[in-house]
């Protein structure tokens, strides 16, 4: 890992706590969360600023309403605790927040779209951050949208608006502007994960630690570098088999891109 740039983790408390102790990580049996926090920290020089965690929820979808202060985190434990017990920021994007010590000035525009390139993914790019595998493995990685948001707008994926309201601790309402793409509903679409992951380790790009098979590292440059190629030459590259045969037949092999209408009355 650079000692300058931030580390963007996905975790597994259970795998990741077996990790770290193999690393040789000193855990205080009652208090878990700390001991891996302590650890990452000590993987950036210390600087935990640079550590930045996902904050996910995805209850936006149905209540329309986000509230950074109180919504919990529903992706791990370790960044629930997190956002609980630690002075961490969370950023104001419904469904992808993240937590870091440090308060991460993205540039604000209209429209939120969290896959965009001033969104944290766009970030972690600019940044030439490490994304960090803990205890977890790459169906983890959020990234991935950022990946095909950049390329150009994913054929198997539509654009659909999300309007409502941010509500931060003092109360205050905020009407928000948020659009994403997202999965057709009712549809099986999966990526390879499996080829995915052997891609990447033969390319050299998922880096697995010498002591731990649970603790991996990925450069956010070159992985939308390199799968960004990759799509420009097959624009369902990152799907398995079977989603890939759908979305070919419903997108004429591609030439145009499957429409909410289809999908949602």
């Amino acid at each position: 890992i650079d000692l300058y740039n931030p580390i963007f983790v996905h975790s597994d408390i259970g795998r990741g706590v077996l990790a770290i102790k193999r690393k040789g990580a000193k855990i205080d049996s009652k208090n878990i969360c700390s001991s891996i926090l302590e650890f990452l920290s000590q993987q950036v020089d210390g600087e935990l600023c640079r550590v930045i965690l996902p904050g996910f929820n995805y209850d936006y979808g149905k209540t329309r309403v986000y509230k950074p202060d109180s919504d919990p985190v529903q992706v791990g434990a370790l960044p629930e605790w997190i956002r609980t017990n630690c002075e961490f920021n969370r950023s104001n994007v419904p469904f992808f927040s993240v937590l870091s010590k440090s308060k991460i000035e993205l540039k604000k525009t209209k429209i939120i779209n969290p896959f965009g390139p001033e969104s944290i993914f766009g970030h972690l790019v600019s940044n030439d951050a490490t994304i960090v595998l803990l205890g977890t493995g790459l169906c983890s990685l959020t990234f991935i949208h950022h990946v095909e948001e950049i390329v150009g707008k994913p054929c198997y994926r539509y654009k659909k608006s999300f309007p409502g309201q941010i509500i931060n601790s003092k109360k205050e309402i905020y009407d928000c502007e948020y659009a994403m793409h997202v999965r057709p509903l009712g549809v099986n679409m999966d990526y390879d994960w499996k080829r995915l992951t052997d891609d990447l380790l033969l390319e050299g790009i998922l880096n697995i630690d010498n002591d731990t098979q649970d603790l991996r590292y990925i450069k956010a440059q070159r992985l939308i570098e390199y799968w960004g190629n990759r799509l420009n030459d097959d624009p369902f590259y990152l799907l398995d088999t079977k989603s890939k045969a759908y979305f070919m037949d419903k997108t004429l092999s591609g030439s145009r891109r499957v429409q909410i209408e289809d999908y949602e009355s």
